[in-house]
């Protein structure tokens, strides 16, 4: 899947190193103005290929809170891309400790977002949920009740409530299809986990 934007990080910050909470903070208005006029509902890939280290603390002032403010008021999905061991390591890191989780993928040179792994820590019943939307490729709550009974059995409000934590996150795309919210992985195949 190609990216609705890209956005070249390197270029935008200035330097290959990005450290530190003060640094990520003054980051992020930035990152709000490179991606002022992108469409609702759009996949942007922020590019790390010319990166050599994003710190955790960077990760957490700038990444993430463009994440929750991009899924909260402006309603985009951010792919962080071609980021390097060194970089997912930071970033699992802070993402593990903060129980939360990132989408990475790898960038090709033909525009294309493949690989793509959700760095971080879902709880038991959010991995489920990523688990079985994966392999629907979409779904409703009320599908994934019937295609996944549980024991004890959930209700669909439960799995409403997983699918919605998953797309607060970043990590699904919700759709309303007449009253029904339907959900999709941002990148099809999303593994979860190195």
């Amino acid at each position: 899947m190609k990216p609705n934007f890209i956005v070249e990080v390197r270029d935008l910050y200035g330097n290959a190193t990005l450290a530190g909470s003060i640094n990520g903070a003054s980051f992020f208005p930035k990152m709000l103005k490179a991606t002022a006029g992108v469409s609702r509902d759009s996949v942007v890939a922020f590019d790390l290929k010319k990166v050599d280290l994003v710190t955790a603390s960077f990760f957490r002032a700038a990444f993430m809170a463009y994440r929750d403010h991009a899924r909260s008021a402006i309603s985009l999905y951010p792919v962080i891309a071609n980021a390097n061991a060194a970089t997912k390591e930071e970033a699992e890191f802070f993402a593990e400790s903060a129980n939360d989780a990132l989408v990475f993928a790898t960038l090709t040179k033909s525009g294309e977002l493949v690989d793509p792994v959700l760095l971080g820590k879902l709880d038991d019943k959010q991995e489920k949920t990523l688990v079985a939307l994966v392999k629907l490729k979409e779904a409703d709550a009320g599908r994934l009740l019937e295609q996944f009974p549980e024991k004890p059995p959930v209700s669909s409000a439960a799995w409403s409530n997983r699918l919605a934590s998953l797309a607060a996150k970043g990590i699904v795309v919700e759709r309303l299809e007449g009253r029904t919210k339907k959900y999709r992985p941002i990148l099809e195949g999303i593994a979860y986990g190195h």
